[in-house]
C-alpha cells in the first residue's frame, strides 16, 4: 500500500469519468478555472480509527469538488442540473468501483454529496462536493 499510490488512483478514477467529462482532475484546491466541468480533490483531515501493540491504522478524508460555471442562459443554467446529477452518480460509480484504489488502500466510502456555489475570480460555479474517506490498516509502524 502507498499515500501516493492511493493520490494516483484517485486521479485515475475521476479521470475516468465520462459523463460529465472534466475538462481537468486536479489534486489540490483550484486557484482558478480555465474550463469546466472540472474536478479538484484534497485532503481535508486524517484521523486514527484505532491502535494495535504494533501498528496504528487511520483514515484520511478528502473532499472531491467539482466546478461547473454558471451562465446567464437559462438553458445552461438548466442543463448543469443535470450535469451535477450525473456527476454525483458517476463520481459514485468510479470510486466504489475500486474501494481498495487498486490495491494502495483497505477500503474507501463515499459520504454524503453537498452542492453549492462558490466565486473564484469573480466567477460564479455550481459546486458538488463528495466527501470520500481512504482507510489503510495498519499503516504506521509502532517501534517497540
Amino acid at each position: 500500500m502507498s499515500r501516493s499510490g492511493a493520490l494516483d488512483r484517485i486521479d485515475v478514477l475521476l479521470s475516468g469519468v465520462s459523463d460529465p467529462t472534466f475538462t481537468a482532475v486536479l489534486r489540490g484546491e483550484p486557484l482558478s478555472i480555465s474550463g469546466t466541468p472540472m474536478c479538484a480533490f484534497w485532503i481535508t483531515n486524517r484521523s486514527t480509527i484505532f491502535e494495535t501493540l504494533s501498528t496504528v491504522s487511520t483514515t484520511t478524508a478528502f473532499i472531491i469538488r467539482s466546478y461547473f460555471r454558471m451562465q446567464v442562459s437559462r438553458d445552461v443554467r438548466e442543463s448543469v442540473e443535470l450535469d451535477l446529477w450525473d456527476a454525483c452518480v458517476n463520481i459514485e460509480t468510479a470510486l466504489r468501483g475500486d474501494a481498495q484504489l487498486d490495491g494502495n488502500a483497505s477500503d474507501s466510502n463515499v459520504g454524503t454529496m453537498a452542492t453549492g456555489y462558490t466565486d473564484i475570480g469573480g466567477t460564479a460555479y455550481r459546486t458538488l462536493d463528495v466527501p470520500f474517506n481512504v482507510e489503510i490498516l495498519g499503516e504506521i509502524p509502532i517501534a517497540p
